[in-house]
């Protein structure tokens, strides 16, 4: 054979060996199990998300419900998140997603209130928007109290909201676990003149007391 026809042959075995070797490399990465992420306040509540991610993945979300005078932190599990900022998506969220099911929690802290007072700021917590004169109250029923407790606050985004019409608040429920279990509970909004519906969620309480939630349903309801 001649010695250019050799020359090719052996090129060619080179790289059919090589492109054998580097294809379960370029692949490795697409492959593997995922694990799942929880989200305070359910996953729709951070633009982007999903609910689980292979381990090593870079996971980018976006949290956009910012009440004003009110500081945020966020933590996976227990570690802080960088938080970036853009001015369309608001908090950019960025971290490297772990090998074991994790979960997103968000602390709210009113920066107009003092150290000393008690507020809800960490743990499960729900927030949702209402104003005076007509905006929506809140109800709320869990189905099996034995495992989850609750607290609700009304922050101000204004604090000279008494001096104002149709001042703007948030409604806050704090959850703690009472025992460890889960429980389904509704929180039912009602107004003459805004939407109402009942957001149904699922509550599960660790060995620890630790909560987590997610959200299950919204149901809209005709006024």
């Amino acid at each position: 054979m001649p010695r250019k026809a050799i020359s090719a042959c052996l090129r060619a075995a080179f790289c059919l060996i090589l492109t054998a070797e580097l294809i379960p490399f370029l692949f490795s990465g697409c492959s593997g199990p995922k694990y799942n992420i929880t989200y305070d306040l359910g996953q729709g509540t951070f633009d982007g998300a999903k609910a689980a991610y292979r381990a090593g993945a870079q996971v980018t979300v976006y949290f956009d419900r910012i009440a004003t005078d009110t500081d945020y932190y966020f933590y996976l599990d227990d570690a802080p998140i960088e938080r970036g900022w853009d001015e369309k998506k608001g908090f950019v969220l960025t971290f490297t997603m772990p090998d074991h099911d994790a979960h997103l929690r968000v602390e709210a802290r009113n920066s107009m209130i003092n150290d000393n007072d008690t507020v809800i700021t960490a743990g499960a917590t729900l927030s949702f928007e209402s104003f005076d004169g007509g905006g929506p109250e809140f109800d709320i029923e869990i189905e099996d109290p034995s495992v989850l407790e609750y607290r609700s606050e009304r922050r101000y985004a204004d604090r000279n909201h008494e001096m104002m019409t149709g001042s703007a608040y948030q409604v806050i429920f704090g959850f703690t676990g009472r025992k460890e279990g889960s429980t389904k509970f509704t929180i039912s909004a009602r107004s003459p003149i805004a939407d109402n519906f009942d957001a149904v969620y699922l509550a599960e309480v660790d060995d620890a007391l630790n909560v987590s939630l997610t959200e299950l349903e919204i149901r809209d309801i005709e006024n």
